[in-house]
């Protein structure tokens, strides 16, 4: 059967306090996303996950996000072209080294939060991609669907680094395709995220609540372990994919 991929953000905490439960997530998903302690993380929970990520025969993935975990790097600064590649390669080589300690792989980078705006800015995006290049050779990249004619994913194609695109079937969007972030993540019904998740992997197209058809065509679908229901969600999603024809599993490895 093909393959459709379920990726989750995960270690997203720092010493005893935690956004999800990572540990009921892991086994419903086919590749994790791990904070690299710039927005979330630290460096026990970032051993924990990738021990579990193994346990469980998940990919895993660097999450690097800005320096801010006050704002859960959600919040745009402004940083130089240097400044940048110097935080991608200290979070992405932080958890290579969990990783290679696993004896496994590094399989992709997903940038966090506010660094899907930055890194539409060509020089900041240029950036991204030499640390990627440097640090993580080998390993694709995941972004927000479709997005393939954006600076960011434009330059690691012109590197030969697969870009694997995501939609995110627990948020909303608006007309224009963007995303409505919420502060607080709320209960999503399942039968929606059924609903959503089936269209998106039978017919690559969203419709948005306000009845506009987006296109949508992606290989995976990003879930928030952080929503009240993740569990629920994150089944409703599996069923769906499922009766579409696919089998969960990561389509970059």
């Amino acid at each position: 059967m093909p393959l459709f991929d379920i990726n989750c953000d995960m270690g997203e905490g720092f010493g005893n306090w935690r956004m999800c439960d990572d540990a009921a997530v892991m086994p419903l998903i086919s590749s994790a996303n791990i904070a690299c302690g710039f927005h979330a993380g630290d460096p026990n929970i970032m051993r924990s996950v990738v021990q579990m990520a193994k346990e469980h025969s998940v990919a895993v993935g660097a999450h690097p996000g800005l320096p801010d975990m006050l704002g859960f790097g959600r919040r745009v600064m402004a940083v130089s072209p240097n400044d940048l590649y110097a935080y991608f390669i200290y979070q992405v080589g932080a958890l290579q080294g969990f990783v290679a300690a696993e004896g496994m792989q590094l399989n992709h980078v997903k940038p966090h939060g506010a660094l899907f705006h930055v890194l539409r800015n060509p020089e900041l995006a240029e950036a991204a991609v030499d640390a990627v290049s440097a640090v993580a050779p080998g390993a694709s990249v995941y972004w927000p669907g479709p997005g393939l004619r954006e600076p960011f994913t434009e330059r690691a194609a012109a590197r030969n680094i697969r870009v694997c695109t995501e939609a995110y079937p627990d948020l909303d969007y608006g007309a224009d395709g963007s995303l409505i972030v919420e502060r607080h993540k709320k209960e999503v019904v399942p039968e929606l995220a059924y609903d959503r998740v089936h269209q998106i992997v039978s017919t690559k197209k969203l419709t948005t609540r306000d009845g506009d058809v987006l296109p949508m065509d992606v290989e995976s679908v990003c879930l928030h372990g952080d929503s009240p229901n993740a569990l629920t969600i994150i089944s409703a999603a599996r069923k769906a994919i499922e009766a579409s024809g696919y089998e969960v599993g990561c389509t970059t490895r």
